[in-house]
């Protein structure tokens, strides 16, 4: 016996580039797995090529690193995040939808509203972060070349085409981001390294940013390694968005994690790099790393760091408001991912004028992007675990929720895989009582002797946890369906 497969939506689920992307998280047949691996990497190597890595390089050179340490927690950092985040590269190939509604497989139907709460913070969030940088870039290079004012109405206005961009292309939806990124890979990538080029004459690997940020080399060599964690484990709600579309038949599991670990691991690695090569090439720094790196260029590169900022911005802008898009659609299955795209991303640029206006930037962004950590790799553990001890899902139950169902296999307790949700609200807890920036400290930052724990710390202690946990009975309305 073989579980009934979801009816075909009732509009098409062709993906074109140039054309608005009907499909939304409902299941998709194995005959609109039109992706591969390549376009994978492609859209994970493109997406990270943006000043956001950048500045993270940046911040570990003004935390008082110097370029070899800083290069040392880069390393281990975006290795470490990456690892995380591989198994669940299998789970979209298998369910037919993006990661998040899959996460009901794990947390329960409505368990699963933990997942998309967290993806619609993590997404807004960077797609603010990513709209400020590219938009400082764009007026600190248009005040050297053409004498335009550096003003709060300028930023603005810089802000708001970035971010009228993304969301253009973000509407089009999945067919037209991976074209974008195929594009963006050679250019924003040969530009990054001609930049080395660039700024090669200034750059001395025996200078560092200063004094220690935390007041001591291994607690701020943390931080640091935290921060570039942060950038693989933050795409973890992401990644199901363009995995769904790849089948599982035609492509191997080792194919699709292998082209996934190359382009989140080289796309954080190369621009990270970028900026802690450039941060110590300025010869008088200030506190905007944006405005030093268009102030110490050379002439003939000032226009390339605006074709950064364009290309690299959208890139990984359009990645978090597509993302936002199929999240909010998730919890309001009656509205259309085009609604949803427009309102998630109004809210995002919302935060960003917020944030930029009202607070300081590099506190403000450190201290979001590491706390935002805390609480996504409890989760995004919980999820690797069950993708490598899950080999069948059902896409049928998967989609109760937005059938207006409260039964099936994964309806566990009242909707709740009481285990699992246990297990990340522990490993959550415990990961923003140990976080320790130089904006929140958290009441138990000095455990590790102020070492920040809070990524390991949160990721171990949810995934023992929940294997220790009992498996929960859960309600059988139709057999799995094997190879989805």
């Amino acid at each position: 016996m073989t579980a009934t497969l979801p009816a075909p939506a009732a509009e098409p689920t062709e993906d074109r580039v140039g054309a608005i992307e009907a499909a939304g998280v409902e299941y998709l047949p194995e005959e609109a797995r039109d992706s591969g691996p390549r376009n994978l990497s492609a859209v994970f190597l493109g997406a990270n090529l943006t000043w956001t890595n950048v500045v993270f390089g940046a911040f570990a050179i003004l935390f008082g690193l110097s370029f070899w340490q800083t290069v040392a927690s880069m390393a281990v950092g975006t290795a470490l995040g990456t690892l995380a985040v591989l198994p669940t590269a299998i789970i979209g190939p298998r369910t037919g939808t993006n990661m998040t509604v899959s996460s009901g497989a794990f947390f329960g139907i409505r368990g699963r509203f933990i997942g998309s709460g967290l993806a619609l913070a993590i997404a807004l969030a960077f797609a603010a972060v990513t709209v400020w940088t590219s938009g400082d870039a764009l007026v600190a290079a248009g005040h050297r070349l053409l004498g335009t004012p550096d003003s709060d109405l300028v930023h603005a206005v810089a802000y708001a085409a970035v971010a009228a961009l993304m969301v253009t292309v973000a509407l089009y939806g999945h067919a037209t981001i991976v074209a974008i990124q195929k594009i963006v890979v050679p250019v924003v990538g040969g530009l990054m390294i001609l930049g080395v080029f660039a700024f090669a004459g200034g750059f001395d690997p025996s200078t560092s940013g200063g004094e220690y940020a935390l007041g001591g080399f291994w607690q701020t060599w943390a931080l640091s390694a935290v921060l570039f964690a942060a950038a693989p484990i933050s795409y973890g709600p992401t990644i199901g968005d363009y995995t769904r579309r790849i089948s599982s038949i035609r492509f191997s599991d080792r194919q699709i994690c292998t082209a996934l670990g190359i382009g989140m691991f080289i796309g954080v690695l190369l621009p990270s790099l970028f900026g802690a090569f450039t941060a110590l090439a300025f010869a008088n720094p200030t506190d905007s790393y944006i405005d030093d790196l268009v102030a110490a260029s050379p002439a003939w590169y000032v226009l390339p760091i605006v074709v950064i900022s364009l290309f690299g911005g959208m890139s990984q802008g359009v990645l978090c408001v597509y993302a936002s898009g199929l999240d909010l659609e998730g919890l309001a299955p009656r509205m259309k991912r085009t609604q949803t795209t427009i309102i998630t991303a109004a809210v995002a640029i919302a935060l960003l004028y917020v944030g930029v206006f009202v607070f300081d930037a590099i506190d403000s962004v450190t201290a979001m992007t590491v706390a935002l950590n805390a609480v996504i790799t409890p989760w995004v553990a919980i999820l690797a675990i069950g993708a490598l001890r899950t080999k069948a899902y059902d896409p049928v139950d998967l989609q109760a929720f937005a059938d207006g169902r409260r039964d099936g296999r994964y309806w566990f307790v009242g909707g709740w895989n009481m285990p699992a949700v246990v297990a990340w609200v522990v490993g959550a807890t415990f990961g923003l009582l140990t976080v320790n920036t130089t904006l929140y400290v958290g009441p138990l930052a000095d455990i590790a002797g102020g070492v920040d724990l809070s990524t390991i710390g949160s990721a171990a202690l949810a995934a023992l946890i929940y294997l220790a946990s009992p498996s929960p009975a859960s309600r059988r309305k139709s057999p799995p369906i094997e190879g989805i």
